[in-house]
């Protein structure tokens, strides 16, 4: 079976097979968000309009996002331990269980956004400028958002496999699809914004699709209809999994709320605008850090369940080392070449005057952040949601959300750039602590990071 591969082959090889396809599935995935936006930041006459209106849509997306987190994130370190442990049976009956509480919970995402569009929208930051432009965007694209957590949910089960190929077709064939689509709907055919959200509902309907196909092949664990039951004992291991991602994306959603609210009588449109710039950019190159630390995940709780503690060792530094050299790299790029990224994405207008010193500020401890998602992604597959969890929620309410409101009263004279320093502190102090979780998990096993 492909998965035993992952207690028996060369880590380093191993490391490298499991994560490039996600690396490359990451990539494809957030290069299609960042194309996405600068194609919309260059719909004529309202582009720099028409980018905040998707800014503001972002929220809503993250709140869906939250949810695929809830599905997915636990999978792979639950079916890994059932699989290195032997429970094939348990494997696919997790996996009928999830496919069911997948297509229930999209469903009512769905109905629920489009009831509440109205005031998501006035939530996050909309004004009476961007508001029409957010409104058509997010009624047509969140019927394909929530598919994502049908592909989101049914992807990490062929990870788990040693499947990664299969895994990387199911989200990369999307993405590459919307990506094609978006110029010909804006441009060609004048759609403008909404030619977007179409883009991006027929590309995820297509993901959606694509997972079936692939769960319902003859590789791998059975889609059994005597599995097709969503029983409480079979989700919640996952799912408890999941609680700790979920409860940190919504805490972005929040996040990003709070940012509007506090930018928007600083600078307004302009200023929620390099906000949705500033995260964009955070989160395309972050691409190889979620890869790797997605693709390690499978590695380190098959081994963890069979009970090859060298192997989760040797597994976690291979990971922190990679983390560290990509974050580095970027840090350094973004820090000498800031404004050509910038206008590269929004143009030449007022928004890149705001946005180069706010982005070099955002990313100025931009290394350290990775690495604390690093060693959160590990604690998640050593089956520590409750760490995590805490972690996560001090990262939001209880460091970010203060400074958010306390650096603009220190900083009067510069009040904006107080907002932009928030995140950078806070991922300083939940990186240490985050670090010396892990650490000391690691001790528990008797192993040490050198």
């Amino acid at each position: 079976m492909t998965d035993h591969r992952l207690g028996t082959e060369h880590i380093t090889r191993l490391f490298f097979s499991m994560t490039a396809p996600v690396i490359l599935q990451q990539f494809i995935l957030l290069l299609n968000s960042v194309v996405d936006r600068i194609w919309i930041a260059h719909i004529p006459d309202v582009g720099e309009l028409a980018f905040t209106a998707s800014g503001v849509c972002v929220p809503v997306v993250y709140l869906i996002l939250a949810l695929v987190e809830l599905v997915g994130t636990g999978i792979s370190p639950r079916v890994g331990y059932l699989l290195g442990s032997d429970n094939r049976p348990e494997a696919e009956r997790t996996l009928g269980a999830m496919l069911v509480f997948d297509l229930l919970l999209a469903v009512s995402a769905c109905l629920f956004i489009e009831w509440q569009c109205h005031w998501l929208i006035s939530l996050f930051g909309g004004s009476p400028q961007t508001f029409p432009l957010a409104e058509t965007y997010l009624r047509i694209s969140t019927p394909g958002n929530t598919l994502c957590l049908l592909s989101g949910g049914l992807a990490p089960f062929l990870l788990v496999q040693g499947r990664s190929r299969e895994a990387g077709f199911v989200m990369s064939i999307g993405i590459v699809l919307n990506m094609l689509l978006d110029p010909i709907f804006i441009f060609v055919f004048e759609w403008g914004i909404a030619g977007a959200a179409w883009a991006t509902t027929i590309a995820e309907t297509a993901a959606a699709i694509a997972a079936l196909y692939c769960i319902l092949g003859k590789d791998g664990l059975k889609l059994r209809k005597a599995n097709l039951r969503p029983k409480s004992a079979l989700l919640w291991p996952c799912l408890a999994l999941g609680i700790t991602p979920m409860a940190m994306m919504l805490a972005e959603a929040a996040q990003i709320g709070i940012y509007n609210a506090t930018l928007a009588p600083l600078g307004g449109d302009v200023a929620i605008g390099t906000m949705a710039l500033v995260i964009m950019l955070h989160d395309f190159l972050y691409f190889p850090v979620y890869g790797m630390a997605y693709g390690a995940q499978p590695v380190t709780s098959y081994n963890l369940g069979a009970g090859q503690t060298e192997r989760v060792r040797q597994n976690v530094r291979l990971l922190l080392r990679a983390t560290l050299l990509w974050s580095l790299a970027v840090w350094v790029v973004m820090e000498v070449a800031t404004g050509p990224v910038v206008r590269l994405v929004v143009g030449d207008g007022e928004m890149a005057e705001w946005a180069v010193p706010m982005v070099r500020i955002s990313f100025a401890l931009f290394f350290v952040a990775t690495l604390q998602f690093a060693c959160q992604s590990i604690l998640q597959a050593m089956g520590r949601p409750a760490v995590t969890f805490w972690l996560g929620l001090s990262h939001t309410l209880l460091l970010l959300v203060p400074l958010v409101w306390l650096l603009p009263r220190l900083l009067p004279g510069r009040p904006a750039n107080g907002i932009f320093l928030a995140q950078p502190l806070t991922d300083l102090l939940v990186g240490a602590a985050t670090f010396l979780c892990l650490y000391r998990t690691l001790i528990k096993l008797n192993t040490s990071i050198k």
